[in-house]
């Protein structure tokens, strides 16, 4: 998925020069919407919600429709105008579709105003909070269901149809999946939720199944855990192992499912390996323990947390890096690239907990941990920064070609001939 040219100043100072970029504006943009020391003291909801939905939005805009109709449009005037479309279409479904329509008519957990009326002892910052993740919770579905028939079934048996039918086609497809899942990983936990009047306060109703697979009584914690790997182990497919190993397959829809079920499963294989890591460092959970290093709950959330930290790894190295080392051979780029990926994110997870306090306004205490904070009651979640700071690389890639850094010299040469710009 790496592309769009050549680097503008060379390898690794195109890279480099990307990564302190992006880092700067998410810095930027952080400060002037999030930060708790910012104009609008909004950490985390509900720009949590908002920004996963473009994020979601965006994977629709460029993975699903390929950027269609706005294909042909010049780098920057793209960025523009699909930037544009982003926040318009993420207001609409956030406020409308959920708000209004689907909150209204079905499941209050989706509206303000519904979850008010079904729960009116509410202060107005819980109810923030158990909106702002139903929805955010939806995006993490879909974050896997809408990306997984491109990346792993290579849009089978759809790819020969042209936009925007191919996109609709796949959107459709990938919504059925969204919703099933949506519906037996998270909306047991929000259903307990309505009757317990306890926000993350009860066990999945699986629980029996849940237990023959995580080894103990799992909370909603452990699907985030398990199904944040399943992301990260998709993209990493996507960008830094180029497909492999699962090609060895080598016809469709043999792939995908092969993909697939692997994903679900070296996910589930890592979740059991850092529960065991943690339990070796930390003793033991604690089964009274509400939160903290010692409860489940956290344990779990914090396997999502260290998923988290390989995002920036395996993005950059991809997009602005051109998957460094290509010249040592297939099989000893993966590797490299594997253990760099890793190594990559343990340093910048003890680099996030050493900076978050002053860059982003967030005391360094692990996720899942509520404090009081310059007088407001915060939990830092790494995973918020991680993806906002995700959100120029993405927008830069998908939508602006990754101009300025890299040059794409065929589209200059169209543009002298006047054939127009091309994606």
């Amino acid at each position: 998925m790496a592309g769009h040219g050549k680097p503008r100043w060379g390898q690794p100072l195109t890279g480099i020069i990307a990564l302190f970029t992006f880092t700067f504006v998410a810095l930027v943009i952080w400060w002037i919407f999030v930060d708790p020391r910012g104009p609008f003291h909004t950490y985390e909801q509900p720009f949590l919600a908002f920004m996963a939905w473009m994020i979601l939005v965006g994977l629709w805009q460029h993975l699903l429709f390929g950027d269609y109709p706005f294909q042909n449009l010049t780098p920057p005037k793209r960025l523009l105008v699909e930037t544009a479309i982003n926040l318009a279409g993420v207001w609409f479904i956030i406020n409308v579709v959920f708000g209004q329509f689907l909150g209204k008519l079905s499941m209050p957990f989706w509206s303000s105003d519904a979850l008010h009326q079904s729960l009116p002892k509410l202060d107005h910052h819980h109810v923030n909070e158990v909106v702002g993740s139903a929805l955010t919770l939806f995006v993490l579905i879909g974050f896997f269901t809408y990306a997984f028939w491109t990346i792993a079934f290579q849009k089978w048996p759809f790819a020969g149809l042209k936009q925007p039918a191919l996109g609709l086609a796949e959107w459709s497809l990938c919504t059925v999946f969204t919703v099933i899942l949506f519906g037996i990983l998270i909306f047991p936990h929000f259903a307990t939720y309505l009757v317990n009047k306890e926000f993350f306060g009860g066990t999945i109703w699986w629980k029996g199944l849940s237990s023959a697979i995580a080894g103990t009584s799992a909370t909603v914690n452990f699907n985030i855990g398990w199904y944040e790997w399943c992301i990260v182990y998709l993209f990493m497919t996507a960008n830094v192992w180029e497909g492999k190993p699962w090609d060895i397959v080598k016809s469709q829809p043999w792939r995908g499912i092969f993909a697939t079920v692997s994903i679900f499963v070296l996910a589930l294989i890592t979740v059991k390996v850092l529960m065991a890591v943690m339990a070796s460092i930390y003793g033991p959970v604690d089964p009274q323990a509400k939160d903290g290093i010692m409860s489940l709950d956290y344990r779990y959330y914090h396997t999502a947390t260290l998923a988290g930290f390989t995002l920036i790894p395996f993005l950059i190295w991809n997009h602005y890096f051109d998957n460094w080392p290509k010249q040592w051979g297939v099989v000893a780029g993966w590797i490299i690239r594997t253990i760099g990926v890793f190594v990559a994110a343990a340093i910048i997870g003890i680099i996030y907990y050493r900076v978050c306090e002053p860059l982003l306004g967030l005391p360094s205490v692990f996720a899942n941990t509520p404090v009081e904070y310059n007088g407001m009651h915060l939990n830092n979640k790494p995973l918020v920064w991680l993806f906002w700071w995700i959100i120029p690389l993405l927008w830069n890639d998908w939508f602006a070609k990754k101009w300025p850094f890299y040059v794409d010299e065929s589209r200059h040469v169209e543009h002298k001939t006047g054939r127009g710009f091309h994606a």
